[in-house]
């Protein structure tokens, strides 16, 4: 597999640990310890998603970061890459 390839699915993989964990902070709000493993997680997904944006463009239209040229369509899009 390549780079980009683990990269988005180590962000999949982090999105998916970060909804479950909300579902379960939804019944057990003053879980601290979830509440850490939520903000870990968090972390490292924010830190991919910017590792990704970095090398491979964004993910959203919301991280496009562009003040003089719309560079959201420039790059093939996340679900293009072939795999």
């Amino acid at each position: 597999m390549d780079s980009q390839k683990e990269l988005l699915n180590k962000i999949r993989i982090l999105e998916f640990v970060l909804h479950d964990t909300g579902l379960y902070l939804d019944t057990h709000p003053l879980d601290q310890e979830a509440l850490r493993y939520y903000h870990t997680n968090r972390e490292m997904l924010d830190a991919a998603i910017d590792e990704y944006t970095s090398y491979y463009g964004p993910l959203t239209m919301d991280a496009v970061l562009s003040k003089n040229k719309w560079t959201w369509i420039e790059k093939p899009w996340p679900w293009e890459v072939e795999a």
